[in-house]
């Protein structure tokens, strides 16, 4: 056996993986990525153990044993074969009762492993520490444009490119707008965000750049850290641009609603747009809806709402070091690494560059 390990010691580990004991309910909440939940007790279960022990922690405990006592086997089974390929660290809440105990359990077993010293909660912490003192130092490159002109498919064929990005759409699970929820089953929680965006910015630490797409302080409901923020809001612009057409075409593949269930999350979406259109031209979607005119619907929706809303998109109010069409995102991806490689050179060359040495 291995014994207690504080996170920061398990970066060092190779081949572990992280078991999650705790409830279903706790684990859909925030984990650490790539762990898997084992759970100790059922949702159901743990909400018994917990009304119990605020008036008798003994027979709280004695519940929890009971509860807990047929499922042993089984679960001491799981940790056992996956400990044949990776060592297993457990954690609980807070590296309490529940992790400690079945460690003991392994210990008995002769089952080697760790368990996580101060749990998920000393997890969290950590993730918090890290990007409240993050620290970016490397040149970002973001990525600009009306909605539909293909940022993210662009995004997706640089990062097959070997290009050094972050899907921070991909990372919330939502794209961004008010009608960015669609189509997605699982919305991401917060903390979740915080811990996949550490981990791909630890995947990147030795990348010489890095390629964003524009977003708000908000992607939905989840915030991003404040020193992307203002990276995004502050460095190299590249502006993506297409023809409304080209446009709606790209929006239509993705969120066109094909059930019942689907139209009804894009009538309340449309609904939530009467205090900026008025009623009038709400009624009007609302009939391009129900008529299945999808095509128009869209193109409204780019001509009055979002091409309105995306200032961030404007020439005239921001300065964009490069425009490129991007109709065709493979070429577009193509011509804005050709772009940042060149800006890269030339920024190398200019800081050895004579006119930058000053004679005494």
């Amino acid at each position: 056996m291995y014994g207690e390990i504080s996170f920061n010691e398990t970066i060092t580990l190779e081949d572990t993986v992280f078991i999650d004991i705790r409830s279903p309910h706790e684990f859909s909440q925030g984990s650490i990525p790539g762990s898997i939940n084992i759970p100790l007790f059922s949702d159901e279960e743990r909400e018994i153990i917990g009304i119990l022990y605020k008036d008798d922690h003994q027979k709280a405990r004695i519940k929890g044993l009971n509860f807990a006592t047929k499922k042993l086997p089984d679960l001491i089974e799981n940790i056992k074969n996956m400990s044949s390929q990776k060592t297993p660290v457990l954690y609980c809440w807070r590296g309490g009762m529940r992790s400690t105990s079945l460690y003991s359990l392994l210990e008995m077993m002769e089952i080697p492993g760790y368990k996580l010293k101060g749990g998920y909660k000393s997890f969290r912490r950590f993730i918090l520490d890290q990007l409240d003192n993050y620290e970016l130092k490397k040149p970002v490159f973001v990525l600009n444009g009306l909605t539909g002109v293909g940022k993210t498919e662009v995004l997706h064929i640089l990062t097959e490119m070997d290009c050094p990005t972050i899907d921070l759409e991909g990372l919330a699970c939502h794209r961004g707008s008010l009608f960015g929820h669609l189509g997605i089953k699982n919305l991401r929680k917060q903390k979740d965000f915080d811990a996949l965006l550490w981990n791909r910015l630890e995947e990147l630490k030795n990348a010489d750049y890095l390629i964003v797409e524009g977003e708000g302080k908000r992607i939905g409901s989840i915030y991003q850290p404040e020193f992307l923020f203002r990276a995004i809001t502050g460095e190299t612009r590249i502006l993506l641009t297409a023809p409304l057409e080209n446009r709606v075409n790209r929006l239509l593949k993705e969120y066109t609603p094909s059930t019942p269930g689907e139209i009804k999350k894009v009538e309340e979406a449309i609904l939530l747009l009467e205090k900026y259109l008025g009623k009038e031209t709400i009624n009007s979607f609302l009939m391009l809806l129900y008529q299945e005119n999808y095509f128009e619907l869209v193109s409204q929706l780019c001509r009055l709402y979002y091409d309105r809303l995306y200032s961030d998109s404007r020439p005239g109010k921001i300065k964009f070091e490069k425009f490129i069409d991007s109709s065709n995102s493979r070429k577009a991806a193509e011509e804005i690494r050709e772009f940042m490689h060149k800006t890269l050179k030339d920024t190398d060359l200019a800081e050895v560059s004579p006119i930058n040495i000053r004679e005494e």
